[in-house]
């Protein structure tokens, strides 16, 4: 019988990330004479019927709000008020155990028991639900964490590592940055994501001419564009920093920024807001153009001649950078995390140090005057996506895990 897996896709905020790609890459491959696949999400998304078509069981969960009893701390107010909502504090605190904590435990320890699961894999870290880890833990279910992050980790990592099996990190800056906070090295195996090529070109329905006439940028233009999520440590706000000064070394030259925000967070409203203020207030209205979330990307960055990738905290391992070395563009990306990883500098790409408007401004303009480099780069770029990047090595990698953990 085919063992069960569980996958959980964490995400709530409204966003189509790569976390669901490559979790839909996975699934597509999978031996499907040796897994069944679960997989469950806390949101509707557009790809759900590419999840089921990959032979997924789809569950579609609630996970509850937050209990909130009292407005927000005031300095007028009296030292009784503020006994009371000290008091109201803890009594929220009780509610929200019970009402989240709780009840997501059990909801997990039946869930675990109803689809017979033999192994859970969680897709967006070692928070992702840590209710699944400790119910999945009591049922001697095995677990998979995949680290698709780097950055500061709250001590409580350590005591969680206890609930869990094994940890896949996207790579090895990921990987490093879990060691550093004491998850052993043992329990951390580095899969780079994959992907596949004739897949992703295969959401392509128009021609690069197209696009470029629906975005009104014409066909004698130079386009440099950046796809991804947009929120502040992506940093797009540097490339249109540097569009600043591109505008005027090359007024023909078209920036187009792609990506959609968050519906549960006003951070990435905010940082919206400063990039379009920004290009008000410095006039960069003809030279860059913001458009929304497109589920069709390749479309849009085949009418790229020029692809950023503008992270300024480190990024564990880019899909859009792989995305955009696909379709064989000349990129250019912050020395980051896993990005250096993926692109060898002045081989495959050119890597710029992170938030610097200027470096990134030199080597767009070194781009855009040097057409030979360009095809040079984006030929190297295609040819290290089929050596080391393809979705079939990532996929063995995770089945040879799987057996492992499954005693296989």
């Amino acid at each position: 019988m085919p063992r069960t897996i569980l996958y959980l896709e964490r995400n709530r905020d409204g966003t189509i990330g790569g976390s669901y790609r490559s979790l839909l890459y996975l699934v597509e491959r999978l031996d499907t004479q040796r897994y069944r696949p679960v997989v469950m999400f806390y949101r509707d998304h557009h790809l759900i019927d590419e999840f089921r078509k990959a032979g997924c069981k789809v569950l579609l969960l609630d996970y509850p709000d937050a209990v909130r009893l009292v407005r927000d701390d005031r300095a007028d107010d009296s030292s009784a008020i503020k006994y009371l909502r000290g008091a109201a504090l803890v009594f929220q605190k009780i509610i929200n155990f019970f009402h989240g904590t709780v009840r997501v435990f059990l909801r997990d320890f039946f869930l675990l028991l109803r689809e017979r699961i033999h192994l859970v894999h969680l897709n967006n870290g070692m928070f992702t639900e840590p209710e699944l880890l400790l119910a999945a833990k009591l049922l001697g279910v095995k677990t998979v964490v995949h680290q698709r992050g780097i950055g500061p980790l709250p001590r409580s990592v350590k005591w969680l590592t206890y609930f869990v099996d094994h940890v896949i990190c996207v790579s090895d800056a990921a990987r490093m940055n879990l060691i550093e906070h004491r998850v052993p090295s043992a329990k951390c195996t580095t899969i780079h994501n994959g992907i596949d090529p004739d897949k992703f070109l295969g959401g392509i329905t128009r021609s690069a001419q197209e696009v470029r006439k629906e975005l009104g940028i014409d066909e004698d233009c130079p386009v440099i564009g950046v796809a991804g999520m947009i929120r502040r440590w992506k940093g797009q706000l540097v490339l249109v920093k540097a569009m600043e000064q591109i505008s005027k070394k090359h007024p023909q030259a078209r920036c187009l920024i792609i990506g959609g925000i968050s519906d549960q967070n006003p951070f990435d409203k905010a940082y919206l807001e400063e990039i379009q203020s920004f290009i008000r207030d410095h006039r960069l209205e003809p030279w860059v153009k913001i458009i929304d979330y497109q589920p069709r990307i390749a479309e849009y960055i085949q009418a790229f001649d020029i692809m950023v990738h503008t992270a300024i905290d480190p990024e564990p391992f880019s899909r859009a950078v792989l995305e955009g070395m696909t379709l064989g563009r000349a990129m250019i990306a912050t020395r980051t995390g896993g990005t250096p990883e993926a692109i060898e500098d002045g081989v495959s790409g050119i890597l710029v140090p992170p938030n610097d408007p200027n470096a990134l401004a030199d080597q767009i303009d070194r781009l855009l005057t040097d057409i030979a480099l360009r095809r040079r780069l984006g030929n190297e770029a295609l040819n290290r996506i089929r050596d080391h990047f393809m979705i079939e090595t990532n996929v063995r990698a995770t089945d040879r895990l799987y057996r492992l953990l499954l005693h296989e």
